[in-house]
C-alpha cells in the first residue's frame, strides 16, 4: 500500500477514507466481474448468470467507492448530467477513459493490473504500455454497451465546457480523493479532449 496522506484541510471531516486496501480489494474484483459479464448483461437481458455477475459486480464496486470516494470523473458528470439529463452511468462511462488519461502519469502500475482485470494480455509489456492498455480496453467496453464516446453526442455545446468545469471544480470532497491534484484548466482540458 502506498503510503499516501488523504488531503482532508484541518478541521474539516469526510465520510470517504481515500484509498485504503479493503477498497482496493472490492474494486478488484468488481472490475474482473464488470469486465467479464457487462457486455453479456447489456447483450442479452435474460443471461441470468451475466446479471448475476454483474450484480455482484456493481455491488462490491458501490462498497468500494462509498468508503473511498469517488474522485474526477464524478466532479465532471455532475455538471454535464444536469445541462445534458443523461443518466449518471452514461455521462460516467463517457468520461471515465479522459479521466483515467489525465490520472495515467500517477497512476500506471495501478492501471496495468486493471487492464489485466479486464482481460487484457500485457504479458511483456512494460506498466506504461500496460496501463495505456486499461484505458483503451474500458474505451471498447463503453462503446460496446453503446455509452458515446464524445460530449457532443450527448448535446453539449463548447461553450459549456468552461463552465462545467468551473462547477466540477467547486466540488471538493470527491477532487480530494483524485490521485493527481486538479486545477480548473485540468478539468477543462479533460472535457476538450472528450467533447
Amino acid at each position: 500500500m502506498d503510503n499516501e496522506v488523504f488531503p482532508l484541510p484541518e478541521g474539516e471531516r469526510t465520510v470517504y477514507q481515500g484509498r485504503h486496501p479493503m477498497g482496493d480489494l472490492l474494486a478488484e474484483k468488481a472490475i474482473a466481474l464488470i469486465g467479464r459479464f457487462l457486455r453479456r448483461a447489456v447483450r442479452d437481458g435474460t443471461d441470468l448468470e451475466a446479471r448475476e455477475g454483474m450484480a455482484l459486480g456493481a455491488t462490491l464496486a458501490g462498497m468500494a467507492f462509498s468508503n473511498v470516494g469517488v474522485a474526477v470523473v464524478h466532479a465532471l458528470e455532475y455538471p454535464v448530467g444536469g445541462a445534458t439529463h443523461c443518466s449518471h452511468g452514461c455521462g460516467n462511462g463517457l468520461l471515465l477513459p479522459y479521466v483515467m488519461r489525465h490520472n495515467l502519469p500517477v497512476r500506471r502500475r495501478e492501471f496495468a493490473v486493471i487492464a489485466r482485470l479486464l482481460g487484457e494480455d500485457v504479458t511483456g509489456l512494460d506498466e506504461q504500455a500496460a496501463a495505456e492498455r486499461a484505458v483503451a480496453a474500458v474505451e471498447r467496453l463503453r462503446a460496446d454497451i453503446g455509452i458515446p464516446g464524445r460530449l457532443r453526442d450527448l448535446g453539449v455545446r463548447q461553450d459549456q465546457l468552461r463552465p462545467f468545469a468551473e462547477k466540477a471544480f467547486g466540488i471538493k470532497r470527491i477532487l480530494r480523493v483524485n490521485p493527481r491534484p486538479v486545477t480548473v484548466e485540468d478539468l477543462e482540458g479533460i472535457l476538450h479532449a472528450a467533447y
